[in-house]
C-alpha cells in the first residue's frame, strides 16, 4: 500500500500564476548561497550540479507548458503545485541523518518530472492516460537509463499521481463511518481521505505485508455511507494486495480522485524482460469511472552492485567480470524460474568455470560473508538449495555460493560469497550483490475499459 506506514521517501491554485517550476528557480545561479534556502529539498538541489541542471530544465519546460496550455494554464499550475508539495513531503520529510536517501529520492523524481513536462509541452491536449504512458516510455534517469521503481512510483515522481497521506483511525472517524467499515480483523487500520468526498479504510493483514480496504462516499455532512463496489475484480483467494502488488488513493494530474493499483510482476530475478503494470480508476460519487491499464516491458541485464573483494587484483578483476554472467545464467535456468520453495524445484544449473564442491558443508556457507569494508544490509542468508561451488581463480581455488538474496523480507538482488581455505579454516575473500537492471527504452502499452469492474 502506498501509504504513510511505509518509510518516507517512496509519501492551491490561489493566485499562483507564476509559481516557480520546482521551487528554487533562482538556485541555479552558482552565486546563490544554498544554505540560505528555506526548504531542505531546495538546499539539496541547489548544492548538487546534476540536480541543479534538472531543476533548470524543469523550469524551462514548465514555462513552456504553461504558455502552450493557453486558457488551460491554471490546470498546469495546479498540477505543478501538487507535485512540489508531494516532492517536499516524500523527499524532504526525512530525518536529518537520511540525507543520502533524500538525494536519491530527488535524483529519481526530478528526471521524471522533466519527462512529464516535456510531454505536456509537446502535446498539451493529450488525455491523462495517454500522457502517463508517453511519460513512462520517454523518462530517463540521471544515468541515461530507464528509471527505477514501480510504475505507480514513477508516476508519483512525475507529478501525474498524487498519493493521499493516511490518517489515524480516530474515534471521530469511527463515528462518521458505518460500523462495517471498521470491523476488519487487520492488526492496524487507517483512513485515507482522497478527492474531498471519498475515504478509504485500510487494514494491514496478519502478514503485515498485505493490505485490504473499503472505499466510502462522504455525504455533504462528511459522513461515510455504504462501501462502494471494489474498484477492480480480484481473485477469490487474493482479496488483499500482497508482496508484488500494491494499491493507493489520491489524485491524477487533472485533479480527479483516483484509485491506483500496481503489479510489479515476478519477485525473483529471472533472465527475461520485466513486465509491470499500473491500473488507474477515477471515482465519481457512488460509482467508479473507466479504468486505464498501462503496461511497461523492460529489457534487463545483470550488473555488479555493492560489495568488496579482498583477494589479489587479478582474482578480483576476474570475479567482477564473471559474477554478472553467472547471475544471468542462474536467472535463466529452470532452478530460478521454477517454484519459489521446495519440494519439486529443478536442480541448480551448471555455471561456466564452476565445479561442485565436495568438501564438508560448514556454517559459514549459510550467509554472505562479512568482508572488511562492506556489509550486506539485507537478510544475508543464501537460499537453502543453492550449493557451494569451486572456482579456480587466478589466485587459487575459492569456494563460492550464489543465490537470490532478500531485502525487507522480499526477494532482492543476487548475492555472491567467496571463501578461501587456509588450513582448517575458511577466510572470507569477497561478497557482492548482483543487480538485475533495466536497459534500453521500454515498450509501453495502454488499454481502457468503459464500465464497472
Amino acid at each position: 500500500m502506498r501509504s504513510s506506514r511505509l518509510p518516507p521517501g517512496l509519501r492551491v491554485l490561489a493566485g499562483l500564476l507564476l509559481i516557480p517550476a520546482a521551487g528554487i528557480a533562482h538556485a541555479a545561479d552558482h552565486a546563490t548561497d544554498c544554505a540560505t534556502l528555506v526548504r531542505r529539498t531546495d538546499r539539496m538541489v541547489c548544492a548538487n550540479p546534476a540536480l541543479r541542471a534538472e531543476e533548470s530544465e524543469i523550469a524551462r519546460l514548465y514555462r513552456l507548458a504553461v504558455t502552450k496550455a493557453g486558457a488551460h494554464a491554471a490546470a498546469v499550475i495546479a498540477e505543478q503545485a501538487r507535485w512540489l508539495a508531494t516532492r517536499d513531503r516524500l523527499c524532504g520529510d526525512l530525518a536529518p541523518a537520511d540525507d543520502e536517501r533524500a538525494r536519491t529520492c530527488l535524483a529519481r523524481a526530478l528526471p521524471l518530472r522533466r519527462a512529464a513536462l516535456a510531454v505536456q509541452a509537446a502535446k498539451p491536449d493529450q488525455p491523462f492516460c495517454e500522457r502517463a504512458a508517453t511519460t513512462l516510455a520517454d523518462a530517463r534517469g540521471l544515468d541515461g537509463g530507464p528509471p527505477v521503481g514501480d510504475l505507480d512510483e514513477q508516476l508519483i515522481g512525475a507529478g501525474l499521481l498524487t498519493p493521499a497521506p493516511e490518517q489515524e483511525l480516530t474515534q471521530a472517524w469511527r463515528d462518521r463511518l458505518p460500523p462495517e467499515a471498521t470491523q476488519d480483523a487487520g492488526d492496524q487500520m487507517a483512513v485515507v481521505p482522497f478527492g474531498g468526498s471519498h475515504v478509504a479504510v485500510t487494514a494491514l493483514d496478519d502478514a503485515a505485508s498485505c493490505t485490504s480496504f473499503s472505499v466510502h462516499w462522504l455525504d455533504t455532512a462528511g459522513n461515510g455511507g455504504p462501501a462502494l463496489p471494489p474498484p477492480e475484480a480480484r481473485p477469490a483467494d487474493k482479496p488483499a494486495y500482497c508482496w508484488s502488488e500494491s494499491a493507493g488513493f489520491g489524485r491524477d494530474a487533472t485533479g480527479a480522485a483516483v484509485f491506483f493499483a500496481q503489479d510489479s510482476g515476478p519477485t525473483r530475478p529471472v533472465a527475461r524482460p520485466q513486465r509491470t503494470n499500473v491500473r488507474i480508476r477515477p471515482v465519481h460519487g457512488d460509482r467508479w469511472g473507466a479504468a486505464c491499464r498501462i503496461e511497461a516491458t523492460y529489457q534487463t541485464a545483470f550488473r555488479l552492485g555493492d560489495g568488496r573483494c579482498a583477494a589479489d587484483a587479478a582474482t578480483c578483476e576476474a570475479l567482477t567480470e564473471m559474477a554478472p554472467r553467472w547471475a544471468a545464467a542462474l536467472a535463466a535456468s529452470p532452478w530460478s524460474t521454477g517454484a519459489d520453495h521446495p519440494p519439486g524445484r529443478p536442480d541448480y544449473p551448471a555455471l561456466d568455470g564452476l565445479a561442485p564442491y565436495t568438501g564438508p558443508f560448514v556454517p559459514a556457507f549459510l550467509t554472505i560473508p562479512r568482508v572488511k569494508g562492506w556489509t550486506y544490509t539485507g537478510l544475508p542468508n543464501f537460499e537453502e538449495e543453492a550449493p557451494p561451488l569451486v572456482w579456480h581463480s587466478p589466485g587459487g581455488p575459492l569456494v563460492l555460493r550464489l543465490s537470490p538474496g532478500m531485502l525487507n523480507w522480499q526477494p532482492g538482488p543476487m548475492i555472491l560469497g567467496a571463501w578461501r581455505r587456509e588450513g582448517g579454516t575458511l577466510v572470507p575473500v569477497a561478497a557482492y550483490t548482483i543487480n538485475q537492471v533495466r536497459v534500453g527504452r521500454p515498450a509501453v502499452t495502454i488499454s481502457q475499459d468503459q464500465g464497472k469492474p
